[in-house]
């Protein structure tokens, strides 16, 4: 009798037992597929913004993997007031990060909604490995001067970002779509990349500038379309040497002052800029057909050098980021941010003058 009664026991233990390890798998299996989900909503867009689909797709594997890794990450999505401990440092951080509302670079934190792209990866310390800094220390202004040779147009001036457009302003009255963003392309930095066309022509150097709009509502895919634009024109034209994929910068509010953003020449107030150079490793993993970046680099650096050797304080450091912004179609692909939210489309157009002069100075 005592021998049954027993026998009982250790029965309804282990059923007990095998009920809550079951309950606790399947917890734990609705808190990683939440998470998933949020990660895969939150960050592939981010992710995907240039490169292949089979390099994204490892990116944003790897994402994940790497926040499951974290017991904290499961819980924080359900529990939102654990992540307390590191909110302020995270705040800190972003407030740092000089955003971009153009271009397709991350500053992983941020949601899809409020990056841009390229000014999206600015951070006063640029998001690249110990490694690469090491080897931009080395890297010298010993491009010399760039020959252009052949018929046909040698410039290729384009706008992954086309959309973006400046600060309003009475001269540019433009219909916003989103914030600093507009659907009329004579009042976004297209105009600024007709501009520069224009200087360039005037000083005999074949340029063709594409206008092609490569949003068309999808921000996150754009540099996928623009892409697909460099290669026609290089099919078309095989004189094509340099390609300029024009943006318009941004910042958070309160990072940055309008004065911040000009340079006054000639008694005018003229918007800074800076170049963007892209590794192609990726955030993870990386793009299977990578950039030749240290060769832009020294385009870039060359670029940036003469710049503010003609107007000093014009060009602000050449920034360098694990993206790849199309970059691996040339060894003078490079990325430029004339101008930001903070100035006007007039002050970014003034500053096509002067690039258009230190262009010509580097190049015969």
């Amino acid at each position: 009798m005592w021998g049954m009664v027993h026998i009982r026991v250790i029965r309804a233990r282990t059923i007990v037992y095998y009920v809550a390890m079951a309950v606790i798998i399947g917890l734990i299996a609705f808190f990683a597929y939440q998470l998933i989900a949020k990660v895969c909503k939150g960050s592939f867009f981010a992710l995907s913004i240039d490169g292949s689909p089979a390099g994204e797709g490892r990116q944003l594997y790897l994402k994940v993997l790497n926040k499951l890794n974290d017991p904290r990450n499961i819980l924080t999505y359900q529990m939102p007031f654990l992540s307390g401990i590191s909110a302020e440092k995270e705040a800190a951080e972003e407030t740092a990060v000089e955003a971009s509302v153009s271009r397709g670079e991350p500053t992983q934190r941020q949601t899809e909604q409020n990056i841009d792209a390229p000014e999206v990866f600015l951070k006063h310390d640029p998001d690249i490995s110990e490694e690469i800094k090491i080897e931009i220390s080395k890297i010298k202004d010993d491009l010399g001067t760039i020959t252009l040779t052949g018929e046909g147009p040698q410039i290729l001036i384009y706008h992954t970002h086309s959309r973006e457009a400046y600060r309003p302003d009475p001269q540019n009255p433009y219909k916003e779509v989103e914030a600093f963003r507009s659907n009329d392309l004579n009042y976004t930095v297209v105009q600024v990349g007709e501009e520069l066309a224009k200087h360039l022509q005037a000083k005999g150097i074949p340029v063709l500038h594409d206008r092609t709009e490569h949003e068309q509502g999808d921000h996150s895919t754009a540099y996928q379309r623009s892409l697909e634009t460099i290669k026609k024109r290089m099919a078309e034209y095989k004189s094509l040497q340099i390609f300029i994929d024009l943006h318009r910068n941004a910042y958070q509010p309160g990072a940055k002052k309008p004065d911040d953003e000009v340079v006054i020449i000639d008694g005018q107030r003229v918007a800074k800029l800076f170049v963007v150079i892209g590794t192609g490793q990726g955030y993870v993993g990386g793009f299977s057909e990578k950039p030749n970046w240290k060769e832009n680099y020294k385009f870039a650096l060359r670029l940036t050098n003469k710049l503010n050797e003609l107007y000093p304080g014009i060009a602000k450091p050449v920034y360098v980021k694990p993206s790849r912004y199309n970059q691996h179609v040339s060894t003078k692909a490079i990325l430029i941010e004339v101008g930001s939210n903070l100035t006007t489309l007039e002050e970014a157009k003034r500053t096509t003058k002067y690039l258009a002069e230190a262009l010509s100075q580097i190049i015969e």
